[in-house]
């Protein structure tokens, strides 16, 4: 279901009705540069919501933060998103809400034949997402 693309091929595609979100795992540092990073103002919306009840209310948390974003932006630094006491499907909540406001986003840990990896092994909070089973296209 997921699409890995190249870089340079991802200059050369038409993205007009693209229904999934790009995920960039090698940005270039124009697109870090204007990316706007999630974890103050997601770790704010949190804060706010009683430690037991913030992995049910993590999607509506995150889609506050992202409608206070113009349509179309590119997002990083979500790492809050990866607490393992929340519990939640990172990769899920993003393409369930990019389908209400479309944006793309910096991928916070790396690419690895055919999966998004976050943190090293060994830590709570790592975490391994097969491309193939989301439907995401990714830019490495």
């Amino acid at each position: 279901m997921g699409v890995i693309i190249s870089n340079r091929d991802f200059f050369t595609i038409d993205k007009t009705g693209l229904l999934r979100p790009l995920i960039f795992c090698s940005p270039d540092k124009d697109l870090k540069d204007k990316a706007i990073s999630l974890n103050v103002l997601l770790a704010e919306r949190l804060v706010a919501v009683k430690p037991n009840r913030r992995t049910m209310r993590m999607e509506q948390c995150f889609q506050q933060v992202l409608n206070t974003l113009t349509e179309g932006v590119v997002i990083k630094d979500f790492d809050v998103m990866f607490n393992p006491e929340y519990e939640v499907d990172i990769l899920r909540i993003m393409i369930a809400q990019y389908k209400i406001k479309p944006f793309d986003l910096i991928w916070p840990g790396k690419y690895q034949e055919g999966k998004l990896i976050y943190a090293e092994e060994g830590y709570s909070d790592y975490k391994v997402y097969e491309i193939d089973k989301y439907d995401v296209t990714c830019v490495i």
